[in-house]
């Protein structure tokens, strides 16, 4: 393992730690929010670059507007208003996504400092949430492990207790582009998903119903197809979320493979894994010129988030209780 300072913030170090395996893929993560800066592979000429999207300096991570790379908790996703429902009494979290809590709060688990310790090609992270954090009951704490196999798969691990009643629902907020050190945008990707349902949203990008995927062709994965035609239709929910898409997907239970990401022209692909009911897709409609990104200017559809994770908004379903564990793992099968 490899552990290089990379700048201060709230006056502690932020270090940069890095793992790889023997073929040469490489991870680099920091201790501020487990974020997630490279993950550099190989294409299919064995030209390693990184298919994750990052900002050019690193200061950038202390505010991280886009939540690049970032661990995302307590509650990943909008909660309405802010309100949680426990044991018949209302719980009011911290708003900071206009009338709504979005991604744990103001700070959460994005930006908050986790001890780090490696073993055997894998990072640990360790972080302990104090009671009243954004509002949330319960003194949690997280454990989160990255880890990268000898076949080049790459595992997230989470693992949360708590001593009073919470919500927990976990997700990693990367954005992938699989061209490498960003050379184009994600639009020519292909992707599939073990999906028969998504939800629509409403106008606060709120989960409001699902419906089958048949009823909304633009967010019809279940073959494989370029990104780009889901932007390119006329249908109201991909305008409502700035021309594109950020809706969850419920995932087949039988289907062993959830999440096929393809780029055929750097011959790389990612093969998702998940004992998570759901995923989020974010095709990054919102990132603007700026900041600099992979050393280039940002730009919209820079990559794309594939947010393994509980349908949010349904905060009751996903209760943690005390003496209870909360275990989930997703695994990215990295293909070059």
């Amino acid at each position: 393992m490899a552990k290089k300072h990379v700048g201060t913030f709230q006056d502690k170090s932020v270090y940069a730690y890095t793992i790889s395996n023997s073929n040469g893929v490489e991870l680099t993560a920091l201790n501020y929010g487990g974020a997630i800066t490279e993950l550099n592979v190989p294409d299919k000429n064995g030209v390693k670059e990184n298919v994750i999207i990052s900002y050019d300096d690193y200061a950038l991570y202390e505010k991280n507007p886009y939540y690049l790379g970032v661990i995302v908790g307590r509650t990943a996703g909008r909660t309405a208003d802010g309100k949680l429902y426990i044991d018949g009494e209302t719980v009011s979290l911290a708003l900071n996504d206009g009338d709504n809590h979005l991604h744990g709060g103001v700070n959460g688990l994005s930006k908050s400092f986790w001890n780090v310790t490696e073993e055997n090609s894998a990072l640990h992270f360790e972080y302990t949430s104090p009671d009243g954090e954004d509002d949330y009951p319960g003194n949690v704490k997280f454990q989160v492990t990255y880890q990268l196999t000898e076949d080049n798969q790459f595992i997230i691990d989470y693992h949360a207790e708590t001593d009073k009643t919470t919500p927990i629902n976990l997700t990693n907020h990367a954005y992938f582009n699989l061209s490498g050190d960003m050379k184009q945008d994600i639009l020519d990707h292909d992707l599939q998903l073990a999906s028969n349902e998504v939800y629509v949203l409403d106008q606060g990008s709120i989960p409001k119903e699902k419906l089958n995927v048949e009823e909304i062709d633009a967010f019809n994965f279940k073959t494989k197809k370029k990104i780009k035609l889901a932007m390119e239709s006329s249908e109201e929910q991909v305008a409502l979320v700035g021309g594109g898409i950020d809706h969850p997907f419920l995932l087949d239970k039988q289907a062993e493979e959830k999440i096929v990401l393809t780029d055929d022209q750097s011959g790389r692909s990612i093969r998702v894994k998940t004992d998570d009911p759901a995923v989020v897709i974010y095709s990054a409609n919102q990132i603007q010129a700026t900041p600099l990104l992979n050393g280039g200017k940002a730009a919209k559809y820079a990559g794309i988030c594939l947010e393994t994770q509980e349908v949010p908004n349904q905060n009751e379903s996903y209760l943690l209780n005390k003496d209870e564990i909360y275990e989930k793992r997703t695994v990215f099968h990295l293909r070059y």
